[in-house]
């Protein structure tokens, strides 16, 4: 009851409504200023609450590549579903990924097709689910960030069953950041980073934005109180000249994050370079067992390499430039046309982190 009452304040109507005047007023003394933010599930919430109607013109936040399920490279799904049509070999993945469509069929379509692919919650299923039957052969398909990675380790160095594999499609975030700012160069002006993720690494994974390019970016919390608070934040930083990485999630971010968490991350995994779907191959971004572990890694145990080319997108899909903030899902001519939730033709439209499926969700909410 006391925490339902605690997240009650930050959907408080008056303070929603103070923090917009408050942001429609310094954004008088500031030309456009264009935000990014790189985490599904802000997307999410911004076109859920309506919070870019609550925006000056001249203040706009653009979606970044902040969805796991719509990054994850499709090489690595169609290894999964080569896997999956193995005897005796299982694989187990979250419902976001069975329906993300991947050079020749999703894993849902393959399941139908006779593939054997089960839907988990989480690593811990896997393992209950591969110690209930030690005569089968199971992979996980593990697709996330940080925080996703981050549980992955910890019950690897606690030990799995011997019939458990895994498929890591991991992803660290802040090189991203890099990447972006080389795209946008000077017209993007702040971040607002993931509170989940932050979570785990801490805000000094960030310091090289302050440092290298003085950009100001603030760990945001998913509320509309917690979105509001942080563009404001950003905007007094923009106008004051300053560029400090800020956490405004503090009820659940610790500024150095989970010390215990990634010290089990640096004993299990190598940070590689990592494919991004459709987007490019970038340096220290995938998470890769390490040495000790290639016992585990299933595309060294078994032949998981796909009999085709893998292709990143269908024809005429938009999903890598909306995802690299270059353009709005309504700029797509498959947008509501060939592609929707019921059927999603690329990754975007798929998961509810997805930019497409959320401003396809919440389209009377967006400006459009």
């Amino acid at each position: 009851m006391e925490f339902n009452q605690t997240l009650k304040r930050y959907h408080d109507k008056d303070l929603v409504k103070a923090l917009s005047n408050e942001i429609h007023q310094i954004s008088m003394d500031l030309d456009n200023v264009k935000i990014m933010h790189v985490c599904g599930t802000h997307e999410h919430e911004i076109a859920k609450f309506g919070i870019r109607q609550l925006l000056p013109d001249s203040v706009r936040i653009v979606p970044g590549p902040g969805c796991p399920v719509c990054i994850c490279p499709v090489e690595l799904i169609d290894q999964a579903i080569t896997l999956a049509y193995q005897d005796n070999i299982t694989v187990l993945t979250f419902g976001d990924m069975l329906r993300v469509p991947a050079t020749r069929e999703s894993l849902d379509d393959a399941r139908k097709n006779g593939a054997s692919i089960n839907m988990v919650y989480g690593p811990m299923d896997a393992i209950k689910i591969a110690s209930s039957n030690p005569d089968k052969q199971y992979v996980f398909f593990s697709v996330g960030f940080e925080t996703t990675a981050s549980g992955v380790a910890g019950i690897i160095k606690n030990g799995v069953p011997e019939n458990l594999y895994f498929l890591i499609a991991n992803r660290y975030m802040p090189p991203v950041l890099e990447l972006l700012m080389d795209i946008h160069e000077e017209s993007i002006q702040g971040f607002l980073l993931a509170g989940h993720a932050v979570a785990v690494t801490g805000i000094y994974a960030y310091d090289f934005m302050e440092q290298e390019y003085q950009l100001p970016c603030v760990v945001s919390g998913f509320e509309p109180v917690d979105i509001l608070g942080s563009v404001l934040n950003l905007l007094q930083q923009i106008k004051n000249k300053q560029a400090k990485v800020v956490n405004l999630y503090k009820r659940v971010v610790n500024d150095k994050g989970n010390e215990i968490m990634l010290k089990m991350m640096d004993d299990v995994f190598d940070l590689v370079p990592g494919i991004w779907r459709g987007i490019d191959n970038i340096d220290g971004t995938a998470y890769q067992l390490k040495p000790e572990f290639e016992f585990l890694d299933a595309a060294r145990q078994f032949d998981a390499t796909p009999p085709f080319e893998s292709r990143a997108h269908p024809p005429g899909c938009q999903c890598h430039r909306i995802m690299l903030g270059e353009l709005d899902p309504t700029d797509c001519k498959m947008f509501k046309t060939k592609c929707s939730p019921e059927n999603p033709y690329g990754p975007c439209m798929v998961s509810h982190e997805g930019t497409c499926n959320s401003w396809f969700i919440n389209a009377g909410e967006i400006e459009l």
